[in-house]
């Protein structure tokens, strides 16, 4: 995380610490107002280069990496929290711009936000829906005039001194699909309010406000991607700003780190330094391990998204430890400097009021501990059940069944599922699974799980799905096996790389098993290509799913109206 960039952009910080320093002395012989958002740092950051490292290298940046780096930097050097989140957030406009915009859009919008005289918002979170894409209040609707918005934003960072602000809004008179979309609002334009919020507990160097649209008339070109793209682009973007917040907090942790060792290494206590005092060499010992831990995890991350990984959980993980590292370091900050760290000029007590609104900044600490437990129970599976001694659970290869298992697994088939003509002689329906796990008990066939690999194209990009079959003996039912094939083939699956279970409810029976293991009913229809005479077939049968890596494979789905299976079903 030391790289070049980041000692580059640290000397900056520090020498717009020192500057801010100067101007607070100034204010307090003056008795004027405190500092609020600094405006004018933007554009001296701009003509630094700071927004333009975060443009991909195809147009002349450093990418995401480069954006980590440069604001890490900053951030640790100048001590401003407040600042920092309105640069990240300033980060994440500019990348979703270039990301998603027309030649047009982004010649008239990104050499004024690269350059710091235009800054930049990213405008979401509504006061029912929070940043509940699929519950979006805000709407644009066709007019004689052109798109009209009608929005209400709260909570947003930037709003106030924000010049562009992207909002998102479901579109009307377009498939369901394709309803959620992302819109390039210029805040000076009729109609748009800025509503800033002043008395937050920290922050106090950024800005934060809602941001209000009242029947305001858009560009035709004012949709930034694709129609229908605002899902998959605002699940890019809140990677980035989650990623870009535990920059934030490695930030601080260093900041904490240095001025902690500093004045333990100058203070005397007693004709010793005060850092020969075991109690503080323990707490900026914690400090330095918090530090390296998040730099570790921070790269890892990194890393995980260039090979096109899933870091949803990891994210949480970056969250939780992240505002617990960085507040006990401010915290440990304060002890150290004594009575003296309680000042406000000193900047330690700010740090921790700046924490705290940072701990709430892209979800709390409570939803991603939720987050997390869900991810950590779909990626792993809930405490498997153990087979009992007189049971034995195998997978097979339907290419290389033992002899007389097909006849085995079609005889079930008919005893739980008697007179379906569809079933007849089979033990699937037109398309042969890949796996059957099968359990025996007493060494008789008890209940078998039948695995059907496939990959789908969904939003531009292929999914790599497991269609679910269960049967399980009726002599056998309501006594564990459900579960224990369930939870056995979830883990098989997610040393698989699937990233979607799907299963169809043939039962009612089968509910409250899909249910206990983590799968939701799927709000949009499943079509597939009939196998025979290849016309378009909507399931009727309820479809359960479960997204494997914590993703927001569902929410992505039900927001696109639906998911294509391909040819055939299983």
């Amino acid at each position: 995380m030391r790289s070049a960039l980041h000692e580059r952009f640290r000397t900056l910080g520090e020498r717009y610490r020192t500057e801010r320093t100067k101007q607070g002395r100034q204010r307090r012989k003056g008795e004027a107002a405190a500092p609020g958002f600094d405006r004018a740092a933007f554009r001296w950051l701009g003509d630094a280069g700071l927004f333009r490292v975060a443009l991909e290298p195809s147009m002349g940046g450093e990418g995401l990496p480069g954006a980590v780096h440069a604001l890490a930097g900053f951030a640790a050097g100048s001590g401003d929290l407040g600042l920092a989140t309105s640069l990240l957030a300033h980060l994440v406009c500019v990348r979703l711009l270039a990301r998603a915009g027309t030649e047009a859009q982004l010649a008239r919008h990104l050499p004024r936000l690269l350059s710091g005289e235009w800054v930049g918002a990213v405008a979401n979170t509504e006061p029912r829906a929070g940043t509940d894409l699929l519950a979006l209040r805000a709407r644009v609707v066709p007019t004689p005039e052109g798109p009209r918005l009608d929005a209400r934003k709260c909570s947003i960072t930037n709003v106030g001194p924000a010049d562009l602000a992207i909002v998102s809004a479901r579109l009307g008179g377009v498939p369901p699909a394709h309803a959620v979309n992302l819109f390039l609002v210029e805040t000076a334009w009729p109609g748009v309010h800025l509503r800033p919020v002043t008395d937050l507990t920290g922050l106090n160097t950024s800005a934060t406000g809602n941001l209000i649209a009242r029947r305001v008339v858009l560009p035709e070109d004012a949709r930034l991607g694709e129609l229908g793209d605002g899902v998959r682009l605002f699940r890019a973007t809140f990677t980035e700003e989650r990623l870009l917040t535990g920059v934030l907090y490695l930030a601080a942790v260093r900041r904490c780190l240095e001025r902690g060792l500093a004045h333990a290494q100058s203070r005397r206590t007693f004709g010793e330094p005060l850092g020969r005092h075991q109690y503080i060499q323990e707490r900026l010992v914690r400090m330095r391990v918090a530090e390296e831990t998040l730099e570790a995890l921070l790269d890892a991350t990194l890393g995980a998204l260039a090979r096109g990984e899933e870091v949803f959980g990891t994210l949480s993980i970056l969250k939780l430890h992240g505002v617990e590292a960085a507040v006990d370091a401010a915290q440990g900050l304060i002890r150290i400097l004594g009575g003296k760290g309680l000042r406000r000029g000193e900047g330690a007590e700010g740090m921790l009021r700046d924490l705290l609104c940072l701990s709430v900044f892209g979800g709390t600490v409570e939803l991603h501990k939720v987050v997390l437990y869900n991810e950590t129970v779909k990626a792993r599976g809930r405490a498997r059940p153990a087979a009992s001694v007189d049971e034995s659970l195998e997978v097979h290869d339907t290419r290389q069944l033992p002899p007389g298992l097909e006849a085995e697994l079609c005889a079930l088939v008919a005893r739980c599922i008697p007179g379906e003509p569809a079933l007849h002689g089979r033990y699937y329906y037109d398309t042969r699974p890949d796996l059957v796990v099968t359990v025996r008990r007493g060494g008789v066939l008890a209940g078998f799980r039948a695995i059907t690999f496939r990959e789908v194209m969904l939003g531009g990009r292929m999914v790599k799905v497991a269609g679910l079959g269960i049967a399980v003996a009726p002599e056998h039912q309501r006594r564990g096996l459900g579960t224990l094939l369930t939870q056995h083939v979830l883990g098989l699956l997610a040393g698989r790389g699937v990233e979607l279970a799907l299963a169809f409810l043939i039962t009612r029976a089968g509910e409250k098993l899909l249910r206990s293991s983590g799968f939701s009913r799927l709000g949009a229809p499943v079509t597939y290509l009939a196998r025979d005479d290849g016309r378009l077939v909507t399931e009727s049968m309820p479809a359960y799913a479960l997204a494997l890596g914590g993703s927001a494979l569902l929410e992505e789905i039900e927001a696109r109206g639906g998911l294509h299976l391909g040819v055939g079903v299983w």
